[in-house]
């Protein structure tokens, strides 16, 4: 009867100069890997499904809006801006875009934005500040001063705010604003602060000048050229000239201060003819 002999079968993982130790440990090692990737595969899975659930319960739906920072904006008004948010899911909530509408307001100069969990949205907004007023300024016929336009409220960064009125009179009242010296411009303004007749003009970057204007009739009753620098220095000595323009009487003048150390002054008096004094 002949003898059966059972072959031994070689592993097919076992490479030449390998001990069947290491060629268990290289296999159990791909099932870890293998394993492991299942298990992460299945928690994303897991988690994506999460996350959808979460997307859909009523806790999270935003109940308010909390605005922080309103001076000049209302809640009503801005609320209104930003109905649409009320009622999403927090999580669903497009925080960059509520920041960019915000931002194109010309009246938000900075905004934040937050969620807070579970149903609520923080803005806090920084506002831009009123700085001064301008007009567009149209022909000067005879003594009357037209502007074209109703004026506008103007930031310091030369921002328009808003068109129309009443604007607070202490502002500046500025006439064609000039980002050359629009700066120069504020800076004088400040000094004549609470003076509604005065108006100051930016048209020329050379040469500053302020109109004397009766605010109701719209009159001009002075001119006074400031040239390019030193306004403040020339305000104030205008300011020691303008006792002695009302003294006179005077029904318009022209004071001219571009040159240094002398005050150019054109003046008509009633019934006299027009004169030019030096001093």
């Amino acid at each position: 009867m002949p003898i059966k002999i059972n072959k031994r079968r070689k592993s097919p993982t076992k490479k030449r100069g390998q001990t069947s130790a290491q060629v268990k440990t290289s296999f159990e090692g791909g099932v870890r890997i293998v394993v492991v990737a299942f298990v992460v595969g299945a928690g994303l899975f897991m988690l994506t499904l999460g996350v959808e659930k979460i997307g859909t319960l009523p806790v999270f739906e935003v109940k308010e809006i909390q605005w922080i920072g309103l001076k000049h904006l209302t809640e009503k008004k801005m609320g209104e801006r930003f109905q649409s948010v009320l009622g999403k899911n927090l999580f669903k909530v497009d925080i960059a875009a509520i920041q960019e509408r915000l931002l194109a307001h010309q009246w938000i100069k900075e905004a934040t934005v937050k969620k807070r969990f579970p149903n609520r949205i923080l803005i806090v907004v920084i506002e831009r500040k009123p700085a001064s007023v301008e007009y567009e300024k149209g022909t000067l016929m005879g003594e009357m001063v037209n502007f074209t336009t109703a004026p506008y409220l103007v930031d310091q960064e030369g921002i328009t705010l808003q068109q129309g009125g009443p604007f607070p009179a202490k502002l500046p009242r500025l006439i064609n604003i000039n980002p050359e010296n629009y700066a120069d411009g504020l800076a004088l303004g400040t000094l004549a602060q609470n003076r509604p007749g005065v108006f100051i003009d930016l048209s020329d970057p050379k040469n500053l000048q302020v109109y004397f204007i009766t605010p109701e009739e719209k009159m001009q009753t002075g001119l006074l050229h400031l040239g390019a620098d030193r306004h403040a220095e020339k305000w104030l000595q205008f300011l020691e000239i303008e006792t002695d323009l009302a003294e006179r009487g005077l029904s318009s003048w022209e004071l001219d201060l571009r040159i240094s150390g002398m005050a150019v002054l054109k003046a008509s008096e009633p019934g006299r003819s027009p004169n030019t004094l030096y001093f």
